[in-house]
């Protein structure tokens, strides 16, 4: 007769059984959670770092097309880039006219902004604002054949600031 009995308190989980299960289960999901979070983080982080990885380098190969573009025409080598020797420019990449698309930067330069359709970064305010401030500055090295071009670009990740920067050397080939 006490066989039934002890079978009978036997057959079910425990209150503290199943508390522990669930604990187990609960930490278990979390982890899973944290994991994907963060999995999240880093790939949105590694997608504004390539962005601005190009959206520098794009600025550096415009500097680069204007210089090439004068030296072409038999014109200064510098032509257009001169009002940004020593002073923080923007660079509006979409721009077909070099001399408009170099502008000095008063006080604070202002955020890059994209077109919705067509994706393309400028500097027209009619888009959406970016996330991302381009930020050229050239410096004329030796002169009359070498300037030093910087491009910086800066974003907010979070809380945190962060920037890429490219430097580059050019060079006067006509002289």
């Amino acid at each position: 007769m006490n066989k039934g009995l002890s079978y009978g308190m036997k057959a079910g989980f425990t209150l503290l059984e199943t508390l522990v299960a669930l604990a187990v289960l609960s930490l278990a999901l979390a982890g899973a959670l944290t994991l994907a979070s963060m999995g999240v983080r880093s790939a949105s982080s590694s997608f504004n770092q390539s962005s601005a990885f190009f959206l520098a380098s794009e600025a550096v190969e415009y500097v680069r097309n204007i210089r090439d573009s004068n030296i072409l025409t038999g014109e200064d080598w510098l032509l257009n880039l001169r009002s940004c020797l020593g002073a923080d420019c923007v660079v509006d990449a979409t721009k077909s006219d070099h001399a408009s698309a170099l502008s000095v930067c008063a006080g604070a330069c202002p955020v890059l902004r994209v077109n919705s359709s067509s994706g393309l970064y400028s500097q027209n305010s009619a888009d959406s604002a970016a996330i991302f401030t381009r930020v050229i500055r050239i410096e004329e090295v030796v002169v009359g054949r070498e300037a030093k071009i910087t491009s910086t670009v800066s974003w907010q990740q979070g809380s945190v600031p962060r920037s890429f920067v490219i430097e580059e050397r050019l060079f006067n080939l006509a002289f």
